[in-house]
């Protein structure tokens, strides 16, 4: 584990629609699952696509014959965020049981727009007609808009200290706000390198530290996996959508009364470039180096697949957790 200091924010309760949620008994805990919808606008390798595709599958495999640390180890301390009081409360009082669920993610499509339609400069308001595209006619989804290196996201806010970002509403076509959470990352090789592309490629601020290679042996796929990443955890981390992960009605908004400020809002933000154990600046922390491929990783996933994932906040600890 890795200790960084963090000032805890206070998180705000929003109301979101319901996302998907599935009992497969009354007897049972329902399990909560997180439908992602793919949209990838522009041209992506095969790798890129590849690395993202296994990363999401890595997220709930737990199969004992895989390598430890594994990337759903990562997952489980997102998971930990619905076990705050908040949620348990919410839980007990919509569904009368006291067990968290626990959040599978799939993908449920996954588009391509190679001709990118809405142009190559995108603003928040062609960057929100992307995310209705991703959505389509689908209800209960988390679309996930992957832009190019073809792609210049700046009218977004990237590189303003972000290297993807996630939100929670958007406007519809009145200019009303609707709840639709949803994430969005830009190609980080090319889109801010220096800040996004860290540790494969040389930082542009503070101490440089080493550089590595990447696990896949293309910057653009294992970059764009570190950013996908952190834009998951933080959204699913998320007090609204957590809650929106519950399918009990009425729709139940906390007062905010007895929030745990152990829970902090966007804990993967909170550790970014934290990759190890005694990670500071320019020092990833603890990580290996594939003998064979020379790649660095810090987790395995499906198939024996090696990927460097960042650290996220782990309320029990009060520490960013690593994998390693």
């Amino acid at each position: 584990m890795a200790s960084c200091s963090s000032s805890l924010s206070v998180i705000t309760f929003l109301l979101l629609a319901p996302l998907c949620f599935s009992f497969d008994s009354p007897s049972q805990v329902p399990n909560g699952t997180l439908d992602l919808s793919l949209l990838w606008y522009g041209q992506f390798t095969p790798v890129q696509k590849e690395r993202v595709r296994d990363f999401i599958e890595s997220l709930n495999f737990d199969a004992k014959e895989g390598l430890d640390p594994k990337v759903s180890s990562w997952w489980k301390v997102v998971e930990s965020y619905q076990e705050r009081y908040e949620v348990k409360e919410i839980y007990r009082q919509k569904c009368n049981r006291t067990v968290a669920p626990r959040i599978k993610v799939k993908i449920v499509r996954s588009y391509v727009d190679e001709k990118m339609k809405y142009g190559k400069e995108l603003t928040i308001e062609n960057g929100e007609k992307l995310v209705e595209t991703a959505i389509e006619n689908m209800s209960k989804v988390v679309p996930v808009v992957l832009l190019s290196a073809q792609v210049r996201a700046h009218g977004l806010g990237f590189c303003n200290k972000t290297c993807q970002r996630y939100a929670l509403t958007v406007s519809d076509i009145t200019g009303k706000e609707k709840p639709q959470p949803y994430v969005m990352v830009s190609d980080p090789e090319v889109q801010c390198p220096g800040e996004c592309a860290w540790p494969f490629h040389i930082a542009n601020k503070g101490p440089h530290g080493m550089t590595y290679q990447p696990p896949s042996g293309e910057i653009g796929a294992d970059a764009l996996v570190i950013q996908l990443a952190t834009g998951l955890a933080d959204i699913a981390t998320n007090p609204a959508l957590t809650e929106s992960l519950f399918k009990c009605q009425p729709p139940y908004i906390t007062d905010g009364k007895h929030s745990s400020l152990d829970y902090i809002e966007d804990p993967a933000t909170k550790c970014t470039r934290v990759f190890g154990t005694g990670a500071f600046p320019g020092f990833t922390g603890k990580i290996r180096v594939d003998p064979v491929s020379g790649g660095a990783f810090n987790s395995h996933g499906i198939n024996h697949l090696k990927f460097l994932i960042p650290s996220v906040w782990d309320p029990k600890t009060k520490s960013c957790w690593t994998p390693m």
